[in-house]
């Protein structure tokens, strides 16, 4: 998915437009994470990871702010790791164990 900038309306404006849907996405995948946790923890992960690249177009602007708001979500995914890969780590295993059911 890209994102889409229009050139009528200023620049400043379509970033925090692009931000607010990317962090509102991420937060619903969170809320949605009680009925299927791996994958919206992963693609929770992914919408920081755009985020996070969003911000890097537009660094050169205020260095300042994009040390401080990457830092903030790169924290903020860097705190989801671990559970995502436990939860990898689990479909793994059941995957195997159904494929194999007599060597586990």
């Amino acid at each position: 998915m890209s994102y889409g900038i229009d050139p009528g309306v200023a620049l400043t404006l379509e970033v925090r437009r692009i931000a607010t849907e990317e962090i509102d996405a991420a937060i619903a995948l969170l809320e949605a994470a009680r009925r299927d946790p791996g994958a919206a923890v992963h693609k929770c992960r992914k919408r920081l990871k755009r985020l996070r690249g969003l911000l890097r177009l537009v660094r050169r602007g205020d260095r300042e702010f994009f040390r401080a708001e990457n830092g903030r979500y790169r924290d903020v995914s860097a705190s989801l790791a671990g559970p995502r890969e436990a939860m990898a780590l689990i479909e793994t295993v059941d995957r195997l164990a159904k494929r194999f059911p007599r060597e586990s």
